[in-house]
């Protein structure tokens, strides 16, 4: 075949994204969002106008939710509508008006409209937030409009926190945005909104004045305006882009990859959204770098929270997440840059330095000498500082504590080891040992203190102090610090200098050998579950080679139930050490098994740690491929406490070796069948 008759396989790849792309949007209702960028600019109203437009061209139209108005024209315009009653919640003593999931997915209109897309739900409901409703609602073919205003976007939280001096705590993630299929902005003058404000369309007078003199202020209005106005547009252009990188040939990626760095810091979450906003505008490829270092893997709960915490938003803002194990942190964020190609590095400001056995100067600085044509964004930080690392007072007097009591052992490490060496080499010298076998003997006697001590400043105050014990003990005139011939004074900078170098290696190579043993177990543990589930041929076998990985890596109790003709079939129970099966099936109720139907009907994730119904007692996770589900395995979380990213990202893997092994079972399986029927008709 000549060169100018063979088909181009980018273009080809194209045509199969278009045709994947429309089978889900046959499948998935259509999802439309009413933007505004103030409460009273009529969004409810423009969304209920456009409902009963749809009724007057036949769609059958329900109001799932619609969050109740004082405003006489929002109370007219739903008349004639279909209004489901709302679910009642009882939550400390005050009862809640909720949507009510199921009856609007058992009632199925073809558009269902559901206000307040930025709402959280009361406790003890299936999702945590309305947008996950929705999320729902979309994939059981039924279309949907909502309501939503612009400063309730996580991308944008910042900027209008700086503008509004109001943080919004519930956020709609930027992907859900972006997902609709049409965003409608609702735009009026700041003056006619204010003047609605003024009139008690919006707001009683109480609340209308203190309103006028906040948020309602003409200058604040107008950024809000300018900023819904601005989201908007970009969005459009985006979409565009992508409609042209899918039907035309032309090439249209610009090659961007933009990078940040997760951290437990308070003020990384401004970073994240800062960097998400950068890659949105340039149409980048976007991580979120996570450096696990020792001292994080050790750090206490509140710690590791917030790391999850920062994780789970760059998540939400589309973000792909890598974790890298490591101790200089400037060097693994720098290789990881060159590795994955990216263009643009977004971090936060720090005065942080470090000093002992490692360059002068800030991360930023560090980074620069590594990667010096890399494009460095520097988010300033605005916020008080002694907010910003405040922590609760018990968290703090634990982690005093905590920190106090392994500086003691390493200070009594530290006494011991100086002392023992110093009692050795006046032995030694007793049976007339020169003082160069001395100096080796205190040379000996700090490297093993760098072996087991935690803080390389104890190893490097040790190196110090060895060099005035052998002055005091063991240069002329003894038992004094002054010192006749100068030329120990030579003897004694380079006894510090090799002490100090020797302290500073070993210490170093000790949190290396650890990092080297955690990768070496992570592929360990990935190779022997290849090679086992290679051997697999039956479902129960791969059940119990997958549970039997899972006990080894987190020894946490595991349920699977496997798909079999859209039904679920189980359980099987494989419990941890300390635990039997009959603990493990009087923990499957009801509401455990509602939990997996919805995870094997849904294809996500859902139960204990999650956002879809948190209440149960396990974590229930989808083993598929693709679009096609073969199992749900359950782990069950007594302490509810969320995997760590570590360990979860080893589960994910064998999930994913998991599912291809049942697609090859089946397969294996299928074809048995067919050789039989074929045996059969030949007869």
């Amino acid at each position: 075949m000549s060169e100018e008759m063979r088909p181009d396989p980018e273009k080809l790849l194209r045509q199969i994204q278009q045709e994947e792309q429309k089978e889900k949007k046959k499948k998935r209702g259509k999802f439309s969002i009413f933007l505004g960028y103030a409460a009273g600019v009529g969004k409810t109203y423009a969304m209920l106008d456009a409902a009963h437009q749809a009724q007057k061209n036949g769609i059958d139209v329900v109001a799932g939710y619609i969050e109740p108005h004082a405003r006489p024209e929002t109370r007219a315009m739903m008349e004639g509508l279909e209004v489901l009653p709302p679910l009642m919640v009882e939550y400390k003593g005050i009862e809640l008006r909720e949507m009510d999931l199921d009856a609007v997915l058992k009632r199925r209109p073809q558009l269902a409209l559901v206000d307040e897309l930025a709402h959280t739900n009361a406790k003890g409901l299936r999702h945590q937030k309305r947008y996950e409703d929705i999320e729902e609602i979309l994939d059981a073919g039924i279309d949907v409009y909502t309501t939503v205003n612009i400063q309730h976007l996580e991308s944008l939280n910042d900027i209008v926190g700086s503008i509004t001096g109001i943080h919004m705590k519930e956020r709609v993630p930027d992907t859900v945005f972006d997902s609709a299929d049409q965003v409608k902005i609702i735009d009026i003058e700041p003056e006619t909104l204010i003047q609605r404000l003024q009139e008690g369309k919006i707001y009683k007078s109480i609340q209308a004045e203190r309103a006028l003199n906040n948020f309602f202020a003409k200058e604040k209005l107008i950024s809000l305006r300018e900023i819904a106005l601005r989201r908007t547009a970009d969005r459009v252009n985006r979409i565009a882009i992508e409609e042209s990188k899918m039907y035309r040939d032309k090439k249209y990626y610009t090659g961007e990859h933009v990078l940040t760095c997760i951290s437990p810091s308070p003020t990384c979450a401004k970073v994240i959204r800062s960097a998400s906003r950068l890659a949105y505008a340039f149409h980048a490829n976007f991580t979120a770098l996570y450096v696990e270092t020792p001292d994080l893997q050790n750090a206490d709960r509140k710690v590791k929270k917030m790391v999850e915490e920062n994780m789970h938003l760059a998540e939400a803002l589309g973000a792909k997440i890598a974790t890298v194990f490591g101790e200089d942190i400037p060097f693994q964020i720098a290789e990881y840059a060159k590795i994955c190609s990216a263009s643009k590095l977004v971090l936060g400001r720090t005065n942080h330095k470090i000093w002992l056995g490692q360059k002068k100067g800030t991360l930023t600085d560090q980074i620069t000498q590594y990667i010096p044509n890399m494009d460095i964004y520097i988010i300033p930080d605005t916020s008080n500082r002694a907010e910003r690392w405040a922590v609760p007072k018990d968290v703090a007097k634990h982690k005093k504590e905590e920190k106090n009591g392994s500086l003691f052992l390493d200070l009594i490490r530290g006494v011991a080891t100086l002392g023992i060496a110093t009692v050795v080499s006046l032995g030694v010298e007793q049976v007339g040992f020169m003082s160069a076998n001395i100096i080796i003997i205190y040379l000996f006697a700090i490297l093993m203190l760098s072996l087991y001590s935690r803080r390389r400043w104890v190893s490097a105050v040790a190196a110090l102090l060895s060099v005035f014990l052998f002055n005091f003990f063991f240069v002329p005139p003894i038992y004094s610090f002054a010192v006749h011939a100068p030329a120990y004074y030579t003897t004694f900078v380079f006894m510090f200098l090799f002490a100090f170098i020797i302290s500073t290696i070993i210490t170093s190579e000790r949190k290396q050998a650890k990092e080297s043993a955690k990768f070496a177990y992570r592929t360990e543990l990935l190779l022997e579950n290849s090679k086992r589930m290679r051997r697999v041929h039956t479902v129960r076998a791969l059940l119990k080679e997958l549970s039997n990985q899972v006990l080894k890596l987190m020894n946490l109790s595991v349920i699977f139930f496997v798909k079999k003709d859209n039904k679920m079939t189980g359980p099987w129970l494989f419990p941890r050490v300390g635990m039997d099966k009959a603990q493990l099936r009087d923990m499957l109720d009801d509401q455990e098994r509602a939990v997996v139907q919805w995870v094997l009907e849904n294809k996500k994730r859902a139960g204990c740690c999650t956002h879809t119904l948190p209440g149960a007692q396990a974590m229930y996770l989808p083993i598929k491929s693709g679009d096609e589900i073969y199992a749900v395995m359950g782990i069950v979380l007594e302490e509810k406490r969320e995997i760590p990213p570590f360990e979860y990202g080893l589960l994910t893997a064998m999930l994913n070796e998991a599912a291809l092994v049942f697609a090859r079972i089946y397969m294996t399986n299928n074809n048995v069948e067919e050789q039989k029927g074929d045996q059969k008709t030949a007869r």
